[in-house]
């Protein structure tokens, strides 16, 4: 019996994801194999940073630098050069809920793609919705249709680039 979700229930880790009926967890291990040979860059809100500090914790071989901007909004970066991985997370372009940012640290996702060759070793994770709920549709829309645009140009130059496109949380608002 599964309970319906509530406040004050304990939070689960995410441990592992489920594909075709099948549930597989990941080990420390299977962790940083996965991660080997990468460069993550992950942009967002703080549900997609939670995915960096998630793997910054559990991949003990992964070190966090300071780079010493607002952590809220980042860049963020862990590497392993043991294994050559190394994690970004930066906060999405703006509209953004955050404290005092330097607005040359802000990038909008669709340029950050633009920024990058890609190719076998890259993975982009993003990540967009909940900063866009007080505003138009449209405004929305056309954040996403630029993305789109550049997830596109990024295939066409770089067809074997991984690129994995997080939903928002179903619970919000």
């Amino acid at each position: 019996l599964t309970k319906k979700c509530r406040p004050g229930l304990q939070i689960p880790v995410p441990a592992g994801f489920y594909l075709k009926d099948v549930t597989r967890h990941f080990t420390t291990q299977t962790k940083t194999q996965c991660l080997k040979d990468k460069h993550i860059y992950m942009m967002g809100d703080s549900t997609m940073r939670q995915w960096f500090e998630f793997f910054a914790k559990t991949v003990p071989t992964l070190k966090q630098m300071n780079l010493h901007v607002p952590y809220q909004s980042g860049p963020l970066i862990a590497v392993d050069v043991e294994n050559n991985i190394d994690l970004h997370w930066r906060a999405h372009g703006v509209p953004l809920r955050t404290r005092k940012t330097a607005v040359a640290s802000l990038h909008y996702i669709s340029n950050e793609i633009d920024d990058q060759a890609g190719g076998p070793h890259t993975v982009f994770v993003f990540n967009v919705g909940p900063h866009f709920t007080t505003y138009p549709l449209d405004f929305y829309t056309h954040r996403v249709l630029r993305i789109r645009k550049a997830v596109l140009a990024l295939l066409q130059r770089a067809p074997d680039t991984t690129v994995i496109i997080k939903t928002v949380n179903t619970g919000y608002k």
